[in-house]
């Protein structure tokens, strides 16, 4: 737990829903919890503890990690509607993120509505680039200097862009240099994560893919989980992170060993 928290302690620990209420502030406020450390500030056993973390991963607000829990990713909606969340930090990620490119790379943009950013970001040089996103695609169109493919396939409403089989078979014939990976969830332990199955396995195969996987990530997805694994934080190339990233998550992310690369301050 975050040694700076200032949540007040249940004034009756004995009761499991005053445990879990406070147990959900912290995972809100921290993105995760250890069983020991609740133990010792509630002044009651593990097991209780264990058991409130099994009620609480079971209701859909964590997932149990081995000494504690995580929390899980607040992404919920649809994409136009996550589209206009926390733009300015968004905007600010994609700037930084776009400094990565060099010209006549092949670019792969994955769906996802900071991707959407970088797309609108990227700067007028020689680029290869391939996307699965149809809005990513249509902002891209009139802009000649990008030489762009639309990877065809069924779309999918909630992420914007198009997976399954028919798209999977059109990314194993390329070898992107550089993928901006859309995500759901990053953390140190469980890795990137995603909340549809089907676009997990796809990302997987980006992963498999690209040269380099970058993953531009908004402050509300640290130190969260997701109900997919897509891949370990060690197969990532580059995470851009906003300025103002919790010190505590920024640590351990630094501890992790993935590069990080800072976004301007707002």
């Amino acid at each position: 737990m975050n040694s700076d928290n200032t949540l007040l302690r249940p004034g009756n620990t004995s009761l499991p829903s005053e445990r879990q209420h406070y147990i959900r502030q912290l995972l809100l406020q921290d993105g995760r919890v250890l069983a020991t450390e609740l133990a010792q500030a509630l002044g009651v056993s593990e097991d209780s503890i264990r058991r409130d973390l099994r009620e609480l991963a079971a209701s859909g607000a964590c997932k149990r990690v081995y000494g504690g829990a995580v929390a899980m990713t607040p992404n919920t909606g649809s994409f136009s509607e996550r589209s206009r969340e926390h733009v300015a930090s968004k905007v600010r990620l994609a700037a930084a993120a776009v400094q990565l490119l060099q010209p006549g790379q092949f670019v792969f943009l994955d769906s996802g509505t900071t991707n959407l950013e970088i797309a609108r970001a990227l700067p007028d040089m020689a680029l290869s680039i391939a996307t699965n996103s149809i809005p990513i695609a249509a902002t891209l169109l009139g802009r000649q200097q990008f030489e762009v493919t639309l990877v065809g396939g069924r779309m999918d409403h909630r992420i914007g862009g198009t997976i399954g089989t028919a798209a999977a078979l059109e990314v194993q014939a390329m070898r992107p240099d550089i993928c901006f990976l859309g995500t759901c969830s990053v953390d140190i332990e469980l890795g990137i994560g995603t909340t549809i199955a089907e676009e997990a396995a796809f990302k997987r195969l980006l992963v498999r893919q690209c040269s380099q996987i970058v993953l531009a990530v908004t402050n509300q997805k640290l130190g969260t989980a997701s109900p997919f694994a897509v891949t370990p934080l060690a197969e990532v190339s580059r995470l851009v992170i906003e300025a103002d990233a919790e010190p505590h998550k920024v640590a351990q992310l630094q501890g992790s060993g993935v590069p990080l690369l800072f976004a301007a301050r707002g």
